[in-house]
């Protein structure tokens, strides 16, 4: 279980980590209006053209470590609207404040979100954040309290920045469709696309298993660009991690993509894959995604299970995937059986 860290030089030294790795990632600062409830502010937002997203942050004395996040470059002097906030008591346990750094058995700090969610309108707080949010959930020792909380990466991994963008982009879909009163509606060929915001889990109540999967929407992500790129279309429906479809908009591949290498992980993505294909109107190539080759007799279980393996490796902050060539004349070329 993930423990809330509390001491206060401890949380200092980690918001400074938090900061500079964002910073790491930013190729220009802009002079901006943040605009909140009730008032607005100068400030000098910090933005990256790579990941999408600006940042603001600073110590508030007596209160909490603020930042703030946002969608897209601002002009100089705009009044921007924040997205979201992933603020830090200084020290101790403060349930009022969303954000908080969480230290698990193996002594990795994640930072966390209790989904405390601000904007001043109305449907827009906590309890559309449970309903709502999905990405990776754990219960955590909040001060003697199980607390569920989202967990948004891995302060040490090098795919920190992006961990942190991904979550920005889900809170402002999030937002946008609780305003737009949206439901998720039947997936159709025409709007297909990579939905981040259907990414991971919803919260159940139950505590996962152990093992970070912060990566897994970023993988999906990577691998949709892959797709998109050879030519074919890529997204999600909230039920299958990836779909990839041809002009014609038939499906011709899934994919389920697995974070770590463990015999239940992998048994869990070869069943979605099985339980998921039979609603394609054809035979579709089913593909599961995986950090390392399965040994020989696992392999040999997929076979028979027309289930292909497809080995991610890490360049850098994305994922590649050296196999994928090997199965897109597969995808393009084959006819397909109807079912």
């Amino acid at each position: 279980m993930l423990r809330i860290v509390e001491n206060e030089s401890s949380v200092r030294r980690y918001q400074r980590q938090f900061a500079r790795a964002l910073k790491a990632a930013t190729n220009e600062t802009i002079p901006v209006k943040l605009g909140h409830p009730g008032a607005s502010e100068k400030a000098t937002v910090a933005w990256s053209e790579r990941l999408g997203i600006w940042f603001f942050s600073r110590k508030i004395a007596g209160s909490r470590y603020w930042n703030a996040f946002g969608i897209g470059r601002p002009a100089d002097g705009d009044v921007i609207a924040i997205t979201c906030e992933i603020n830090f008591p200084l020290c101790g346990i403060d349930r009022r404040t969303g954000g908080a750094f969480a230290e698990d058995h193996r002594g990795r700090i994640c930072v966390v979100h209790r989904g405390r969610l601000g904007g001043g309108r109305r449907g827009i707080g906590k309890t559309l954040f449970n309903d709502r949010y999905r990405g990776v959930w754990e219960v955590i020792d909040d001060g003697g309290e199980e607390t569920p909380a989202a967990v948004i990466g891995v302060l040490q991994s090098p795919r920190f920045a992006r961990q942190i963008a991904q979550f920005v982009r889900k809170i402002a879909l999030l937002k946008e469709e609780a305003v737009a009163r949206s439901t998720q509606a039947e997936l159709t060929f025409d709007d297909l696309r990579l939905r981040e915001d259907l990414l991971g889990a919803s919260y159940s109540g139950h505590e996962p298993e152990t093992g970070s999967n912060c990566d897994h929407g970023l993988i999906v992500r990577d691998l949709a660009e892959e797709l998109k790129g050879s030519g074919l279309r890529a997204g999600n429906d909230g039920r299958r991690d990836l779909l990839a479809v041809d002009r014609r908009g038939r499906i011709r591949a899934l994919f389920e993509v697995v974070t770590e290498a463990s015999l239940p992980a992998l048994q869990a993505g070869a069943a979605r894959l099985l339980l998921n294909a039979p609603d394609a109107p054809v035979n579709p190539l089913l593909a599961l995604a995986l950090p390392v080759a399965p040994d020989n007799a696992l392999l040999e279980k997929l076979k028979r299970l027309n289930i292909e393996p497809l080995i991610y490796q890490w360049a850098g902050e994305r994922a590649v995937f050296p196999g994928l060539g090997s199965l897109l004349p597969r995808l393009t070329n084959c006819d397909l059986r109807t079912t």
